[in-house]
């Protein structure tokens, strides 16, 4: 299958799912290349070398037979390349098939004008238990009519489940998404993407075991962002831009880490100190853009009250996937959820001879405890979680929900032995 498709829907994605990312010019420290220039074929063909001796991941994503397709119909595709934007758009298509969101554009000297946006109609869903499909995001234009947890029995006349399963799929085979969880999350998170206007029919059911109902969605938002989360525990402390915790009636502590940047090592320090009696802690990870982080970090989380349960799904990218590992290793944290985006690794800058930009090449992934990469495997759970469709239109989370019944059950047992 080739994947050097249409760069519109390439650069959508870049939005989207994060996979390209484009910074500013690099200063004039090397010459632009004028318009039509003979270069675009060598820079094209020195990205290939460089991608066949170093990228290390074209087998472990079994995206071999793709990239060999991608470069024939790219090197024919750049015999008509007459200026700088075009070449740039069979370069975005070329990083798109090798399927990896840390392998970016940078320092680019041109200005890459923008697509035509794609649409969906601003309601997000998650797979939930029993083969089913709840609603995650409901907007206040819906009104009580498609309440948070509703189930989704039907997508334009297609079981939900199979529709959307199918679509993640389709996602992957496309090109852009490190893994094919990562793709699923997003068939899921912004589903019905397309035109604006497109219309789509869907069928909820009302209640648990209530009338079905059809309701028609049209397409007039602009797709960027995505729902992280559902129910997050009411009465939050904030400490910076990513860190929020407290603690639960149960006598459990509670941890959502949005980001892993500063405000995580100052804020589970502030939080233990708040917090000294807790039972246990949950470090919930779902959604955890990624970022950085030092052996100050690690440190803390072998300081963390034990018993620890983490929460994991395939919104957790990065080096929240390192941290979802880190957790487990330095805390002997328990951990539950879906598996993480697959990823993780270390990178290196590479730049085309002309110096029209550079691009940011992964050399090796990072590594699970078990040995094997994270890249495109992802973290697994101990125990894979999905919601439950009662919890959640109870207002209940049941990822929560079952880590923190874990912690108290894990604390009556050791009352019990002593």
């Amino acid at each position: 299958m080739s994947c050097g498709k249409r760069w519109i829907v390439l650069v959508m994605l870049s939005f989207v799912v994060g996979n390209i990312a484009i910074s500013g010019s690099d200063n004039g420290e090397r010459p632009l290349q004028k318009e039509g220039h003979t270069s675009y074929s060598s820079d094209l063909d020195a990205f290939f070398k460089e991608i066949d001796t170093a990228y290390p991941f074209l087998d472990l994503k079994d995206i071999r037979n793709d990239w060999d397709q991608s470069k024939q119909d790219l090197s024919k595709r750049i015999q008509l390349c007459k200026s700088d934007t075009e070449f740039l758009r069979i370069v975005f298509d070329a990083i798109k098939c090798l399927r990896d969101s840390h392998l970016q554009l940078t320092s680019v000297t041109i200005q890459i004008p923008m697509p035509e946006p794609e649409y969906y109609p601003l309601i997000g869903f998650m797979p939930a238990q029993d083969n089913s499909v709840v609603v995650m995001l409901s907007p206040a234009e819906y009104g009580k009519g498609i309440p948070i947890g509703t189930t989704v029995v039907s997508i334009d006349g297609v079981n939900a489940r199979e529709y959307l399963d199918a679509r993640g799929d389709e996602l992957w085979r496309e090109g852009g998404c490190p893994s094919p969880q990562r793709a699923r999350l997003f068939a899921y998170r912004i589903p019905l993407r397309g035109s604006k206007g497109q219309m789509h029919t869907i069928v909820i059911r009302k209640g648990l075991g209530g009338a079905t109902e059809e309701i028609q969605l049209g397409n007039n938002t602009e797709a960027r962002g995505w729902p992280h989360v559902y129910h997050l525990p009411n009465g939050l402390t904030r400490i910076g831009r990513s860190f929020f915790y407290k603690k639960l009636s149960s006598g459990v502590g509670y941890m959502y880490l949005r980001r892993v940047d500063p405000s995580i090592t100052e804020g589970i320090g502030q939080a233990v100190q708040a917090h000294p009696d807790v039972k246990g802690w949950i470090v919930d990870l779902r959604g955890n853009g990624g970022g950085g982080y030092d052996n100050q970090l690690i440190e803390q989380l072998k300081q963390l009250k034990r018993p620890v349960a983490g929460i994991i799904d395939a919104g957790c990218v990065s080096a929240g996937e390192t941290l979802a590992r880190d957790l487990r290793r330095y805390a002997q944290a328990r951990l539950f959820g879906t598996r993480t985006a697959g990823s993780s690794s270390s990178k290196r800058t590479w730049r085309f001879p002309s110096g029209i930009a550079s691009v940011v090449i992964p050399t090796r992934s990072r590594w699970r405890i078990d040995g094997k990469p994270i890249e495109f495997n992802g973290i697994e759970p101990d125990e894979e979680i999905e919601p439950l469709a009662s919890d959640v239109l109870k207002g209940i989370n049941t990822e929560i929900r079952i880590a923190e019944s874990y912690i108290l059950q894990q604390m009556d047992q050791k009352q019990s032995d002593s």
